[in-house]
């Protein structure tokens, strides 16, 4: 562990029980980022598909009993629809993390998210923790975007990758 990430963590835990970070979700429409984020809350699955008007913000509390703390994750899922791109700088502003999330069954959204990550840059977030999400890969005969294409996006993002249905 570097001196860095260890100074971090004093400060976060030293004398608090309780911790707030702002992670942004974002990427192109419909590629699952509300369903991710309701999945994750919640364990349910909802069918239809209701887009995402600007920015929706779900907060999640997570226990780390080992340090008696509570970290509670406030996810912004961001609207991917061309027409809120001019509201993206103050849904982006002061993040602690990114999650950037891609449909597995459609190319372009792969594509994109390169596009994300910059938009993200430009907004001052290019040392934020981050991770790349292909999802809907239960989707196999629809699948586009192969495991090694991922990974490949991911090592240029310095991103960790992971694959959700």
């Amino acid at each position: 562990m570097s001196n860095n990430k260890k100074k971090e963590e004093d400060i976060v835990f030293q004398g608090k029980t309780e911790s707030i970070y702002k992670v942004i979700v974002i990427g192109d429409p419909a590629v699952g980022k509300t369903s991710l984020l309701t999945n994750f809350a919640t364990n349910q699955f909802e069918e239809k598909y209701l887009p995402t008007i600007g920015v929706s913000i779900l907060k999640e509390p997570i226990e780390l009993e080992d340090k008696n703390a509570t970290i509670n994750l406030m996810f912004w899922d961001i609207a991917g629809q061309p027409q809120f791109y001019m509201l993206h700088r103050p849904y982006y502003n002061g993040a602690d993390g990114i999650i950037l999330v891609f449909d597995s069954t459609r190319s372009s959204t792969f594509s994109n998210i390169n596009n994300w990550y910059n938009s993200a840059v430009k907004y001052g977030l290019s040392g934020v923790p981050r991770i790349l999400i292909g999802n809907k890969v239960d989707l196999e005969e629809e699948r586009k975007i192969i495991l090694p294409m991922a990974e490949h996006l991911s090592e240029k993002l310095n991103a960790p990758y992971f694959e959700t249905s």
